[in-house]
Order: structure tokens, then sequence, then C-alpha cells
């Protein structure tokens, strides 16, 4: 007895291929199934497997689909119809980092959490693709030997098990260029003393060094100078500029950048709430995830965002 193909489901797999222009080896594991057995599915070869199982699996991968594309879609009026909203701190980050990139040295940029460094550095880096590395430094990559790896996949060095020849080859291919490092979350690092020679000119050749922007929250900096400890005096005199940045720089100009649905329809008291949130300890990004969803919950009001507020337990403290 044939096994029963869902002719439908299939056809759905087709144009779902072709409206994202998406490979299948990309698409199976989106859709939790492995590339063979989406294969042989879709020719109606999938004669040693459970196709009932299978179908089940795109089933939800496709419900899921709906769920959020009708999600978005609601959501849309009421969000910016760019990714990228120019606000004060973002901006500023952005001017930090073009100033790093061409004075070489370093800069340390810190503050507080969910303000806009990152978008100012990621809006640098979709802009500046070639000249600029961006990595975002985690518990396991703040090691020496695995920054490293880090940085040589980015910049494209074949990596050796040799640590001192990784960092040479690295140093090499730096060397003379206009590229800028970019290391987010950099209180995570724990190996600053290395970092800060990229920066420097090679005595011998005259090559300038790199730019190296570090973002974090304040210890970044105030490992450096919180305590003037000698052996980070080498790396203060290569700091060539620190900013700080604070909730409390956010403007009531950003939020209404942040809320145009609320700033077109003049919610003045809607809008004095989220740059309240804004301000305290939760930042631009607690503003946000209040108000998305809110929208979500389809009350954007004043008591519809303090509801919400409430409900995530966020306050203005």
């Amino acid at each position: 007895m044939s096994k029963e193909y869902n002719s439908a489901l299939q056809a759905r797999v087709e144009q779902f291929l072709k409206e994202k222009n998406i490979s299948q080896a990309k698409a199976a594991p989106l859709m939790g199934i492995s590339q063979t057995a989406l294969s042989q599915y879709r020719r109606s070869m999938y004669d040693n497997g459970d196709i009932s199982a299978l179908e089940s699996k795109l089933e939800e991968f496709f419900r899921t689909q709906e769920e959020q594309e009708a999600s978005t879609e609601k959501a849309l009026p009421y969000r910016p119809t760019q990714d990228y909203i120019p606000t004060s701190i973002s901006e500023d980050v952005y001017k930090l980092i073009r100033y790093c990139q061409l004075e070489k040295g370093m800069v340390i940029i810190h503050g507080d959490a969910g303000i806009g460094k990152t978008k100012g550095a990621e809006r640098f880096v979709r802009e500046n693709p070639t000249a600029s590395v961006y990595i975002q430094a985690t518990p396991s990559t703040g090691t020496l030997a695995n920054l490293l790896k880090v940085l040589a996949r980015a910049l494209k060095v074949p990596e050796t098990r040799n640590k001192l020849d990784l960092t040479l080859a690295i140093r090499e291919k730096l060397e003379g260029t206009n590229k800028v490092i970019i290391i987010d979350e950099a209180q995570q690092l724990r190996s600053l003393e290395e970092i800060r020679t990229w920066a420097d000119a090679n005595p011998i050749t005259g090559q300038q060094g790199v730019g190296i922007a570090l973002i974090g929250n304040t210890e970044v900096y105030t490992r450096m100078v919180g305590k003037q400890e000698a052996r980070f005096a080498q790396l203060f005199s290569r700091i060539r500029m620190n900013r700080y940045y604070s909730t409390r720089k956010v403007t009531e100009q950003d939020v209404a950048k942040l809320f145009p649905k609320l700033a077109e329809e003049g919610r003045k008291k809607e809008l004095t709430f989220l740059h309240g949130i804004s301000q305290s300890k939760w930042g631009i990004r607690g503003a946000v995830n209040v108000y998305n969803n809110a929208v979500n919950n389809e009350d954007i009001s004043y008591d519809g965002l303090y509801a919400m507020a409430r409900t995530m337990g966020i306050g203005l403290v």
C-alpha cells in the first residue's frame, strides 16, 4: 500500500522556498527536520519514515509562521517604519566610533544598559562593513584564546593552534588598515592588556595600529582607571576618549522618535510615561518592551501601558 502525501502541504513547502528565496539546506533546520527528509518529502519518496509525523512538524512550522506574520502585520502601524532609530545616544555612539577609526587608539563607550549603545555600533557596522569588525564578548569568548579565534574568523585569518602565531597573523592583517575593532559587552573581556597593543603603531615598520572601541557597562572603564593601578597605566594612556551614557540622558525627542504613533496622535501622557521608564534603570529597552506588549494586547492608552508595565514588573525606580 503506497503512502499518502498531503499535496497541499507539499505545495506550501515549495511556495515557502520560492518566496523566501531560501535553499533546502537552510530551510530544513528551520522546519525541524533533516535535509534528507525534506528532499525525500518534496519528491514523495519518504518511504522509510513516518509521513504523518513529518507532516505534523511541517504544519506546526507553518502555523507558527502564520501567527508571527499576523502579529507583525497587526503591530506594523504602531511601530517605526525604519529599523534604526537615530536617538541622541545611538547617534553619539556612531560618531565616537568614527572618531576612533580615524584617530586610532582606544575609546571607551560605557554606561547603563538598554539605552542605544549597541544600536549605534550596529548602524556603524552596517554602513561600514569593510572598515569595521564587530564582536560581542561573552563569558566563553572573553578569554584571550577564544577572542583571538573569533577575531581571526571575522578577519578571515587562518586559525592556528599556536596563540602567538595567531596573534601575529591578526596584527599583520590589521596593520596599515583603517579598520576599527568594536567589542561589545567588553566587561566580559579578561585580556585587555593584549587588546590594547592592536592600537599601537609598529615600531619597526611604522605602520599604524587600528582603532578599538570597547562598549559595555561602566566596569570596563573602572577596571582601567578606578583604582589607578600601575598595571593598567599603559591601557589608560591609550584611551583617546571615554564617554559615559546614563538613562537620564534619554530625551523627550528620543521617545517621540521611538514611538511615532503616540507622537502623531499627540498622546503626551503616554509619551511621558514611556519617557519615565526610559530614564529609569529599565532604560529604552524596558520602555520598548512595555509598548510592544501593549500593542500585542491592543491597548496603548496610558492605562494600558501602565497595566502592562505592572504586569511585567517594570516601575519607574
